[in-house]
Parts: structure tokens; sequence; C-alpha cells
């Protein structure tokens, strides 16, 4: 009976480290068995066709360059856009090709409302792919 008594009141005791030995054992294993056998392509006698131009079906288009003129005022081109109608010519452009690149450019004096105005259209349009190029100072020692 007392041999009963102290069997129950003492917690399982679960030993983690030949689990963990395993394992590592394991990935070892599996880490050194990978390198010995490396794929050779010319294992595998498969002729690929030829073609005599290779291009994709259709090419992706240039990326779009807006230049912020000012507040709400847009050039791409020739062409002068207020918001609106640049949300319908991204919204076009993005339909002929759905990863329509835009550059942003625009004087660095330009307030920081202008710039968003012409990424919110962007984003109504659904271009994901938006850059703004930059230029890196100069080193302020030489210039002063």
């Amino acid at each position: 009976m007392l041999s009963n008594r102290a069997w129950v009141d003492e917690p399982p005791l679960i030993n983690m480290t030949p689990m963990v030995d395993v394992i590592l054992c394991l990935l070892v294993f599996f880490m050194a068995a990978t390198r010995l056998y490396d794929w050779d392509d010319s294992e595998f006698a498969v002729k690929t066709p030829e073609v005599a131009q290779a291009a994709p079906a259709s090419a992706a288009p240039d990326d779009l360059e807006l230049t912020i003129l000012g507040a709400g005022a847009v050039r791409v081109g020739e062409t002068t856009y207020d918001l609106d109608a640049l949300v319908r010519f991204l919204g076009e452009a993005r339909a002929r090709y759905v990863n329509q690149g835009v550059v942003v450019r625009g004087d660095a004096a330009l307030a920081y409302q202008d710039l968003a105005d012409v990424l919110s259209a962007c984003d109504q349009a659904g271009l994901a792919n938006v850059r703004l190029p930059v230029k890196t100072r100069g080193d302020r020692s030489r210039g002063r």
C-alpha cells in the first residue's frame, strides 16, 4: 500500500534530452546526406526545345514618369493631369498591364501634401510598383 501512495504523489517526469539528441542526429544526418549527392543536369537525358528568337509574349511597358508640378497638377509625358484625371489615366494603364511601374518625381521644395495626393492617386488606381527617385546629398563638409 505504501508503494502505491508514493507512486500516485509523484508527477510524471518527461525527459526531453533523448528526444533533442535524436532530432539533432537526424538533422546532421540529413544535412550530410544532401551534400554527398549533388544532382547533375547531365544525368537526365532531356532535350529541350529550341527557338530562333526567344522573347516574352508581351514585353513589360516602361515605367510611367509622373512629375509633380504643384498642388493637384501632375505631368505624364507631355500631358498635364489633375488628380481625378490622373487616377483614371493610371487605372487605364493598370488595366493594360497589371504590374505597371510608376516613378514619381518632383522638386525638393514641394509640399509633402502634393506628394501624398499623387501617392494616393496611385493607390486608388491599384498600382503597387511606385518608386520615388532621390539623389544623395553631397559631403556637407566640402560645401561649407
